[in-house]
Parts: structure tokens; C-alpha cells; sequence
């Protein structure tokens, strides 16, 4: 599962993390915009899997791919994904929670095609630690904002948080979902003093969200911090 981890890692920094404001724009309305996106996911990815790329991953047919035809194939298939979804949204429909998480599940179910099929042995699954946790550090941050923007804006019509707003939020989030590295039990009066002062800064207005952000944000981060948790400890 190493690489698969790895590729994991590649697309939620080129997905969320890396994928601007202005890559965002330029990939729904140009093609060079597009390749720009899809190329950045490739080179996120040949970085990452730098020591394996001339190991053979998968074989088809008999025929051996090696590490960088696989890769080859995720760019070509990430770019034709993301223009279709791109053109379906000119006309089709508009852009959802549905469509959203419809395009997460394709990029990674193409992520685990192209990786090394393999039984691993126990306690392999999770892959390499500092990858997995590095995997969940971006879910609670980047990930967790689009998440929220999808499902608020298809309930109430709320644009894009702004970036305060966004920035303020992912702060928190990291603090709460930080707490899950403290040994013992003494994370959870700590995480749960960390959620309560959230509703605080809602409550008085301090930042203006609605009641379903905070509860999401803190209900992202705990799902979130658990298997940190138990990724980091073994145990929750």
C-alpha cells in the first residue's frame, strides 16, 4: 500500500492544498488552464513516488507498466475527468456535493488501479506512517473547506468562504484535530474546551458562519483526528 498512500498524498495536495484560487478559474476556462492543474498532480506524484517509478506497478495483458506509464495514465485519464466535468457544468448541471464527491471517488479508485496490488501484512495497510498522517493533515484542512463550501452552498447558496473566514476555520480545525497526538486521555478535555469556545465565537458573532459550519467543522475534525489517532498510535 505504499504507493497507493503516496499517490493519496500527491492528489489531496494538487486536488486542495495546491490548486489555487486562480488554477481553479483558469482550468474551467481554458484548456492550458486544465494542463496546469493535471501537470501540477503529476509532478506532485513523480516527487513522491520518485524511488519506485521504474518498479513495475501493474500488469495488463501480460505487459508490465512500470512506474512512470502509470503515471502517464493517471495524468491523461485526471485531465479527461476534470474537462468533462468542466463541460457537463456548462449545460447539464450545475456544480454539487454530488458532482464533487462523484470526481473524488473516480481520481482515487484510478489511484488504486494503477498501484501495485498486494495482500499487505498486518499493520501494512495504513502504509507509511508520516504519509498517512500527512494525507489526514490535508483532509482537515484544505479538504474539510471545500467539503463544507459543497454542502453549504447547496443548502443555503453560500459563496466560497473568504479568506479569513477559511483561514481562521483551518486554524481551528488544526488545533482540535492536534489534540489527538497527546497520549492517554488528557486530549479530551482539551478538544472538547477547543470545540465549545468555536460555538463561543459563533454565538457572539465573531465570525460570521452558520450554526451547521461550526458543527460540520467540528465533526469533520473529530472523524478525522480518531483516525489520526489510531494511525499514529495503533490504538484510539
Amino acid at each position: 500500500m505504499t504507493i497507493f498512500w503516496r499517490l493519496l498524498l500527491s492528489h489531496l495536495l494538487s486536488d486542495f492544498t495546491l490548486q489555487f484560487d486562480i488554477v481553479n478559474k483558469l482550468k474551467r476556462k481554458y484548456m492550458w488552464g486544465m494542463l496546469i492543474h493535471c501537470l501540477t498532480h503529476f509532478v506532485v506524484s513523480v516527487s513522491l513516488t520518485w524511488p519506485y517509478l521504474g518498479d513495475t506497478w501493474v500488469s495488463v495483458g501480460g505487459t508490465g507498466i512500470n512506474g512512470w506509464w502509470a503515471l502517464a495514465i493517471m495524468f491523461t485519464i485526471h485531465y479527461i475527468v476534470d474537462e468533462l466535468r468542466v463541460y457537463s457544468m456548462k449545460g447539464w448541471y450545475k456544480d454539487n456535493t454530488i458532482s464533487f464527491l462523484l470526481d473524488q471517488v473516480i481520481h482515487i479508485y484510478v489511484l488504486f488501479m494503477i498501484s501495485p496490488v498486494s495482500v499487505p501484512a498486518p499493520g501494512t495497510l495504513l502504509g507509511e506512517k508520516w504519509i498517512a498522517i500527512a494525507c489526514m493533515l490535508v483532509l482537515v484542512t484544505h479538504a474539510t473547506t471545500v467539503i463544507i463550501y459543497f454542502l453549504e452552498k447547496d443548502l443555503f447558496g453560500k459563496a466560497y468562504p473568504h479568506f479569513d473566514e477559511k483561514y481562521l476555520l483551518i486554524f481551528e480545525r488544526v488545533v482540535l484535530w492536534a489534540f489527538f497526538f497527546v497520549a492517554g486521555y488528557w486530549w479530551v478535555p482539551f478538544a472538547i474546551a477547543w470545540a465549545v469556545q468555536l460555538f463561543y465565537m459563533h454565538r457572539k458573532r465573531i465570525i460570521d458562519m452558520s450554526t451547521l459550519n461550526v458543527a460540520l467543522n467540528i465533526f469533520f475534525t473529530l472523524g478525522v483526528g480518531f483516525f489520526t489517532r489510531y494511525i499514529y498510535y495503533g490504538v484510539l
